[in-house]
């Protein structure tokens, strides 16, 4: 630990995946000093003149900071694993590039993007279908209501048509 720490996911990245003499770690040959040219604020290496050991390590890198900062902004987490694996190209054969052999449950975690999307959807129907509940409710409120109303004003019109009935009676018989 040549930093009194552990190196960040990003540094063992570049570490890994950069040429050798120009990786941040590494010795400076003319003295004992680290090629490190600064540590931001976070405590990660900032480093300057990168060599990769292919395209696709710096390509998958680029792409991989560009999704950071598009869903994290100012405050990106450690290591967002969906994000590398949408960077690198997603996964082959049960491999995501760079990190190697992927298990099922992190395929089938609950930390993956398509999955997450799924869930907000699932989300989204049940609070409709609680709205829905609701509203039929009190629908079937109002109708019982109405049903109470409707049984009410035929036991008056029973009740007055009895009257009527009665008079007429007592109206023929006379």
């Amino acid at each position: 630990m040549l930093m009194g720490r552990e190196p960040s996911t990003h540094e063992m990245w570049k570490q890994t995946h950069c040429r050798k003499g120009s990786r941040p770690l590494d010795k400076d040959p003319s003295g004992s000093s680290s090629l490190v040219s600064e540590i931001d604020s976070e405590g990660n290496i900032q480093e300057e003149n990168l060599v990769w050991v292919d395209d696709r390590a710096e390509e998958t890198w680029a792409k991989y900071k560009g999704y950071l900062v598009e869903k994290y902004r100012d405050e990106p987490p450690k290591f967002d694993q969906d994000l590398w694996k949408r960077a690198a190209g997603g996964m082959k054969k049960g491999k995501v590039y760079g990190l190697g052999v992927v298990t099922d449950s992190y395929v089938h975690g609950s930390h993956d993007p398509e999955i997450e999307k799924l869930n907000e959807v699932i989300k989204e129907l049940v609070k409709e279908k609680e709205e829905d509940k609701e509203r039929f409710n009190g629908i079937l409120t109002e109708l019982m209501a109405q049903r109470e109303n409707d049984k009410a004003e035929k036991e008056a019109i029973l009740v007055r048509m009895a009257k009527i009935e009665a008079l007429l009676k007592t109206s023929v018989r006379k």
